[in-house]
């Protein structure tokens, strides 16, 4: 559905991420937006992922290859 500007957007994708309760880890959602050659092999411009709370940059690249290994 396109809508504000967006040209796709992608429930999470990212699994793993129990409510919390306390001491567990929470998740937050993070907007990734794809541009030039990483949008045409990702097939989309945009999505959310739900990761966890804490994570480097690195973890976040990690979880992007998982869903889009291209």
């Amino acid at each position: 559905r396109f809508s504000s500007g967006r040209r796709r957007h992608r429930e999470p994708a990212a699994e793993g991420c129990p409510p919390g309760d306390g001491g567990s880890m929470r998740c937050q959602q993070v907007s990734v937006l794809y541009f030039a050659r990483s949008a045409e092999l990702a097939g989309l411009r945009c999505e959310t992922l739900s990761v966890p709370r804490e994570i480097t940059s690195l973890q976040l690249w990690e979880e992007i290859v998982k869903v889009h290994p291209r």
